[in-house]
């Protein structure tokens, strides 16, 4: 059952809940005067969401399930369900998670305390049920990754069929079996998981506490990228200064990166490459401009033409540098735009691969390949260098790029952008642990100093 939800999630959702909610309105209309025994109590409901971790999904889970309890009833499956969670909760530090942050002591002390009244009771059934949302959510998805990224596109866009997908999930679990089914089935079943998995077993035994951060927050940014199980995938893993390349979730790609100095460390986000640009130019940033360039330009103008540079006016018109008054130009003021034309000597190389943020970064290719041969690759100003941008662009367009074009090395050659078919997630992240060929774990040093 769950693995029909799980392969065509998307296009089931709109029918899953549509579905439910039509049998919901058949229920209430038939049910008449005369209540199912697990029916709640509707006309006695209090408002006591406050406290609930997601009260609108929990709401929204009691319309699906046409306003029936969920964990209490006459028959002893609801309260060996009900233990079941509180065993899941009780042992979430094994997923990388803190048991207290789903109502752990309140849905002990309600276990083990007999529940007659009718309020009482639809509370209890309602907490619950927000707790096991909120475990599920974060098995699936991960534990307080909005933390670990400034900028998120692809959450955003894919949390209404998350959340439709996990309640479909806790729908399923009408007992405890299948209650514990539909959390294995919530987490990666793959080797690198299960590798990092096994990995805080051996450090909580040892009580490796550093190690143990590292692996936990591993675990869930794991399950983040991961839980989407997008077609194609890019994840740059910063401390590792490594690209990887998936397909239906298998790595095809790894490469070499160059990522930013601390100074100007790479941003995190996730977001969509959607296309290429062969022969880019380079346009200088103002902040480089400012701090850099403009110094050096100052005191010799012909610093231009010997990196290969141009400036640009507003209209895209290509200026005699020699010709302007560089004497009035100063920090904070210059109107112009410094590019650096097209060739191998360009500092994007042959190749760059647009990002959608709002932070200027992409990744590229570079005329400086001796970066690679070092073990120590944070130079950049924040953009990420890749070392075989070429293998990269194949996969991305499906074996359609001219490699031939691209290594000929032309000099003023015009930029040409080539769209993707779709464009493809790329996840920019910080974890500083890993799981590396075998099948153990590698430690980063915290080079941005974010894991306290």
């Amino acid at each position: 059952m769950f693995a029909v939800f799980k392969n065509i999630k998307s296009s089931l959702y709109i029918i899953s809940i549509s579905t439910f909610a039509f049998l919901g309105l058949l229920s209430f209309r038939n049910a008449g005067d005369s209540l199912n025994k697990n029916f709640l109590p509707a006309q006695k409901a209090v408002n006591n969401t406050e406290r609930f971790i997601y009260p609108e999904l929990v709401k929204k889970f009691y319309l699906l399930n046409c306003e029936n309890y969920f964990w209490y009833g006459q028959d002893e499956e609801f309260t060996a369900k009900r233990k079941q969670l509180l065993t899941v909760i009780d042992s979430s530090f094994y997923y990388g998670l803190i048991a207290k942050a789903y109502h752990l002591q309140e849905l002990k002390l309600k276990f083990e305390t007999v529940v007659s009244d009718s309020t009482a009771m639809l509370n209890a059934d309602k907490l619950f049920t927000d707790a096991a949302i909120a475990v599920f959510k974060d098995i699936y998805q991960g534990y307080k990754t909005k933390a670990w990224v400034t900028y998120d596109q692809l959450s955003k866009i894919n949390a209404e069929a998350d959340n439709d997908y996990l309640l479909q999930c806790l729908l399923n679990a009408t007992n405890a079996e299948k209650l514990q089914s539909a959390v294995e089935w919530l987490e990666p079943s793959d080797k690198d998981y299960l590798v990092l998995k096994n990995e805080l077993k051996r450090l909580k035994q040892k009580k490796k506490t550093d190690s143990l951060t590292y692996v936990i927050h591993a675990m869930n940014m794991y399950r983040w990228i991961h839980h989407f199980h997008f077609e194609k995938k890019i994840v740059v893993n910063v401390p590792a200064t490594r690209l990887s390349y998936y397909e239906n979730d298998s790595l095809l790609l790894q490469m070499k990166t160059v990522l930013g100095k601390p100074s100007t460390p790479t941003p995190l986000f996730a977001t969509v490459c959607d296309e290429a640009i062969l022969y880019p130019y380079w346009y200088v940033p103002s902040s480089i401009i400012f701090n850099e360039f403009l110094p050096l330009i100052k005191r010799n103008p012909s610093w231009i033409d010997a990196h290969n540079m141009q400036v640009v006016d507003g209209a895209g018109k290509v200026l005699n540098h020699h010709k302007l008054n560089w004497a009035a130009f100063h920090n904070g003021y210059f109107p112009y735009s410094i590019r650096q034309s097209t060739g191998c000597d360009n500092a994007l190389g042959v190749i760059k691969f647009n990002i959608i943020s709002p932070f200027g970064v992409y990744l590229h290719d570079t005329n400086n390949k001796t970066a690679f041969l070092s073990g120590y690759r944070f130079f950049s100003h924040g953009c990420i260098r890749i070392q075989e941008p070429l293998s990269l662009g194949n996969k991305l367009l499906k074996n359609r790029l001219d490699t031939t074009f691209l290594q000929s090395c032309f000099k003023e050659q015009k930029s040409v952008p080539v769209k993707l078919d779709k464009p493809v997630p790329v996840f920019v992240v910080y974890m500083l642990a890993e799981t590396v060929p075998g099948s153990k774990v590698k430690y980063y040093k915290d080079i941005y100093r974010l894991i306290k």
